[in-house]
């Protein structure tokens, strides 16, 4: 029986893997999250704040033979900056202090993010997982650095253990309601002058599969996860039959202040993204880890529009 821990169990992509898991013969799931899950799972849900002391007495008790920490999200315009600075840090630190007394846990893996690399001018055309990382990042990518500092330290204490980080592109869907996805689907797009940077994505269900390849097929090491190919925001824009709205800078805040006032936050690395650009090198994903997601760019932003034939996003 493997006993396999779920943190950050209350989001989209969590709930998803979880019911996915939950599917395998002779698994159990432990489902931690403080918030109510946006998507319903057979498994018992464990209220936890990660950074409480009593967390970490609870991982050692439990003894799962594998973790999946998904608590790595921002949410910041749920709990605040603060507390979700606290959380994904501090609450890190309890998780991995306990990963390293725990004698039961042989795999971990932890959703990661490619903002982690910075997004500006300088940036090479295509980053590879040993890049060197931008000075100038906001608080959430400092945050998922911390996070991945934690985990080498623990690695190199913890040889027995196998870390698989998975430094994903930005997930685009209909269901996944985050940020990007808000943005990209707006009738009206606003955008600024003299930007159209290239982008790589992947779909809300590759990004499942992808964890739960990882959960099954462990790997140690980290890996960069985005769909086949890239696209100019324009061009995205586009296949969405959506409208761009090139705008100079201070019309262009304005324009994000408001979209924040109507519910649609974009947090600074969504800024840096769709202002700079990002593209990844993903051959150690196909190589090493072995993955290869079923949509390339082109179909992930279709269906991500509702424009793909159902028949077309399947494997």
């Amino acid at each position: 029986m493997r006993r396999i821990l779920v943190s950050g169990a209350a989001t989209w992509t969590g709930g998803h893997l979880i019911r996915s898991l939950e599917r395998e013969p002779a698994v159990e799931v432990i489902a931690i999250d403080e918030l109510e899950p946006r998507v319903e799972f057979a498994s018992d849900l464990y209220d936890f704040e990660l950074d409480q002391p009593d967390f970490a007495h609870f991982v050692l008790d439990m003894k799962p033979t594998a973790v999946v920490h998904l608590q790595t999200v921002d949410r910041s315009p749920i709990l605040g900056g603060r507390r979700a600075h606290e959380e994904a840090v501090v609450g890190a630190q309890a998780l991995f202090g306990a990963i390293r007394r725990s004698a039961s846990i042989e795999h971990v893996v932890v959703k990661s993010d490619v903002c982690v690399y910075g997004m500006g001018p300088r940036n090479p055309s295509v980053v590879s997982e040993n890049a060197s990382l931008e000075r100038t990042v906001g608080r959430y990518a400092r945050d998922l650095r911390a996070v991945e500092e934690y985990i080498a330290t623990t690695a190199a204490r913890r040889t027995d253990v196998r870390f698989t980080v998975l430094r994903f592109a930005p997930i685009f869907g209909s269901e996944v309601n985050n940020p990007l996805s808000r943005y990209l689907r707006l009738p009206l797009v606003p955008t600024r002058i003299g930007y159209d940077p290239r982008m790589q994505l992947i779909s809300e269900r590759d990004a499942v599969s992808a964890l739960q390849h990882a959960v099954s097929q462990p790997v140690h090491g980290v890996f960069n996860v985005a769909a086949a190919g890239q696209q100019y925001l324009s061009r995205i824009l586009r296949l969405g039959n959506r409208v761009s709205q090139p705008m100079p800078r201070r019309a262009y805040d304005i324009a994000v202040k408001g979209m924040s006032r109507a519910n649609l936050h974009l947090p600074t690395h969504i800024k840096q993204l769709v202002h700079h650009g990002l593209v990844v090198d993903t051959r150690r994903m196909t190589d090493e880890l072995q993955f290869r997601p079923a949509m390339n760019l082109r179909q992930t932003v279709l269906a991500g529009y509702g424009l793909l034939p159902e028949q077309a996003t399947q494997p």
